[in-house]
Order: C-alpha cells, then sequence, then structure tokens
C-alpha cells in the first residue's frame, strides 16, 4: 500500500465520521420539530392552572408545554459588547496579528499571527415570561438558547512599524423586553409554577428562543435539511475515495 493509499484511506475515514456526526446532529433537530408539533401552546394563566392540577394529581406530569411572552428579570445581565441589559448571552472574538518582516534576499514579508477565543456566555438561573394573562418563571439550567444576534463587528487598527490587528467579534444574546418562545415542563421554582427542564429526563426538549414558534420550525428543518445533504455528501465522497484507493 502506497503513501497515497494510505492517505486516501484516512481521508475516506475522516469524512465518514464527519458524515457520521452531521447526520445525529440533524436527527436531534427533527427530535426538535416533533416535540414542538407535539406540545400545547397555554398562555401563562392556563399554564399556571395546569401546573396547580399537576400538582393536586388531577393531571399527569411529564408533558410538555409551549409559553409565548415578554422577559422580564429582577436582575438582569449586560452583555459585554453591545451592553444590552438581558437574561443570557454569550460572545466569541478572534484576533489576527499582522506583522511586516524584512527577509535577506527576498525582500520584506509578512507574518501573520491568529488568535481564535472561544464562545464565552452567562445566564441567570431564572427569569419571567408574561403574557396578558400575567407572569410565570422560567429556570435557565439546562435550556437550550436561540439567542438574538446583537453584534457582528469587524475592527481594524494599524500600528508602528506597520503592524497591523484585526479583530472579528460576535455576541448573541436574549434582551430584556424581548418576545421569547419557551418550550419546557411544568414544575416549581421557589414555590412558584415555573417552567423548567424534566426533572428526570434529562434529554427531553427544553428550548428558550427569540423566535416564535413557526420561525424556529423553520430555521431547525433547514439546518435539519442542509446537514442530511452535507451527510450524503460526505459519505459518497468517502466512497469514491476508498474506491479509488483500493481499485487503483
Amino acid at each position: 500500500m502506497t503513501p497515497l493509499d494510505i492517505a486516501l484511506i484516512a481521508g475516506a475515514a475522516a469524512l465518514f465520521i464527519a458524515a457520521v456526526v452531521a447526520a445525529a446532529v440533524a436527527w436531534h433537530g427533527e427530535g426538535s420539530l416533533l416535540a414542538m408539533r407535539d406540545a400545547p401552546t397555554l398562555s401563562v394563566a392556563e399554564a399556571i392552572e395546569r401546573q396547580r392540577r399537576i400538582r393536586s394529581g388531577a393531571l399527569p406530569f411529564g408533558d410538555p408545554v409551549e409559553v409565548v411572552g415578554t422577559v422580564e428579570c429582577d436582575t438582569p445581565l449586560r452583555a459585554p459588547y453591545s451592553e444590552q441589559l438581558c437574561v443570557a448571552y454569550d460572545y466569541s472574538v478572534s484576533e489576527e496579528h499582522e506583522q511586516r518582516i524584512g527577509r535577506r534576499g527576498w525582500g520584506r514579508g509578512r507574518e501573520i499571527e491568529t488568535h481564535a477565543f472561544g464562545t464565552q456566555g452567562q445566564r441567570v438561573p431564572h427569569f419571567y415570561v408574561r403574557d396578558a394573562t400575567g407572569r410565570i418563571a422560567v429556570e435557565t439550567a439546562g435550556a437550550t438558547l436561540d439567542m438574538l444576534e446583537t453584534v457582528a463587528r469587524y475592527e481594524e487598527y494599524t500600528g508602528l512599524g506597520g503592524r497591523e490587528r484585526e479583530i472579528w467579534r460576535e455576541e448573541r444574546a436574549i434582551p430584556l423586553g424581548r418576545t421569547v418562545y419557551v418550550l419546557g415542563y411544568l414544575g416549581n421554582l421557589n414555590g412558584e409554577p415555573a417552567l423548567m427542564r424534566h426533572p428526570v429526563h434529562k434529554d427531553r426538549r427544553f428550548i428558550i428562543s427569540y423566535r416564535d414558534e413557526r420561525a424556529l420550525i423553520g430555521a431547525t428543518r433547514r439546518r435539519a435539511y442542509g446537514l442530511y445533504l452535507a451527510s450524503g455528501l460526505g459519505l459518497g465522497a468517502s466512497i469514491a475515495l476508498l474506491a479509488f484507493a483500493f481499485l487503483s
């Protein structure tokens, strides 16, 4: 087996793994679609009454519900870049430093350093969702957050000696006063009704989104279909590389 064959087989294996991962993520997204489709949408007053009946034993526990309302919070966060008051945010930044350097016999060249920092974020322990019928607490632990892009900014600086610095900043948040969609389970938080993740089955969908249900379903469906397409293409390319390696 030649080095080229080994490289082709390694590439095929990498593509196969990437295809499997993409298919798994798409399948998970389809699970969210099913959960949103099956859960009833309640007003806050209806959700509170349903939680009361669950506590009394008149209704079974464990069925997901949806609530839509405006975000309220007594102890909000401040997003680092936009400085908006919010209940959750995350941000990322990458920097590229470019320096002109002299190279003997080759004139002047450029040296580039890139620093990418991972996504960081924070969320409040709980906030409230209010509609025309009242307000209900939402615990954030374990929730999948679909957040609004609040900053996407490119900055460029030139210093002494021709040193250039390029910075790309991104920030996402769920601001105060924003209408949000919540898919979760009814429970108690400090003695009051609340939406939260399932206390036993932690893998069940618990979603807080700045989008309404229709927009979130559309975005989730498009993402799942795109991942399935990428998975199929990756699998096809993997088979083609293996065939080339063994038949050439």
